[in-house]
């Protein structure tokens, strides 16, 4: 055989080899199973905003995904570990220092909300003092966690929203920490509750342990987004997430 015929034949074993590879590339991604409508588990599998669009920008990569819906705190040991990527994560200053970041997924608006007339909030302050209901595992940004560090606001944790807004109602809490589209359906549950005022917007992330070595993948991953956005279709996707019951 000719040394030309003979390299051909080389690099067509090669492409052969290395194409099942690509194939069989796959990402594992925890999301929160508890966070309607961002991230729940329906039926045992994943739903909500942040697993579809998670699984429109894979597909749009060409590489495969598992996500497994967790209780929060689970899924940040999962990361914590490097077994597993996170999404609809915030991001912070310590968690910054162990974790690799996509670009944002989305933009929540946290707000405060407790019963009518018993509070209007403009800043941190009117916090303190007050018993705060959060969802276990979460950080609410520097500052609002920073506070609760120095004792200055007593927060209590719970798995979801509904439980929170339950003990608002019936005078366990003063107010309650919840994203605006999540807690749209609970203000219909609970007329004696009304919007206080905007904690802050934060934007969410899939983020992987930087021992995990993910950072081509989320770069690919963020290529990937944009392309959906600039066609829309990340839009359509959030929108058709959110009206589902």
């Amino acid at each position: 055989m000719k040394p030309l015929a003979i390299r051909f034949l080389l690099c067509a074993v090669l492409a052969l080899g290395l194409a099942p590879l690509r194939a069989q590339e796959q990402a594992l991604v925890a999301v929160d199973d508890a966070n309607p409508p961002f991230m729940f588990a329906a039926q045992g599998r994943a739903a909500g905003v942040y697993p579809a669009l998670l699984a429109a920008a894979f597909r749009e990569m060409g590489v495969g995904l598992v996500i497994e819906p967790k209780p929060w705190r689970r899924a940040l040991a999962e990361i914590d570990a490097g077994h597993a990527g996170v999404g609809g994560i915030y991001k912070n200053a310590e968690r910054l220092q162990r974790f690799d970041y996509s670009d944002a997924l989305f933009v929540e608006r946290v707000n405060v909300y407790a019963l009518h007339g018993r509070l209007r909030y403009a800043n941190l302050a009117d916090l303190a003092g007050k018993r705060v209901g959060v969802i276990r595992g979460w950080s609410y940004g520097d500052d609002f966690d920073a506070l609760r560090k120095s004792g200055a606001v007593t927060t209590e944790d719970v798995a979801s929203d509904s439980q929170n807004f339950a003990k608002l109602e019936a005078g366990r809490l003063d107010a309650v920490l919840a994203i605006a589209e999540a807690a749209e359906p609970l203000l219909r549950k609970h007329p004696q509750v009304e919007l206080a005022g905007t904690l802050a917007e934060n934007p969410t992330y899939l983020a992987f342990n930087k021992t995990a070595g993910k950072l081509s993948l989320l770069q690919r991953f963020n290529a990937a987004l944009a392309r959906l956005r600039a066609t829309g279709e990340s839009r359509r996707i959030v929108n058709e997430a959110l009206q589902q019951p």
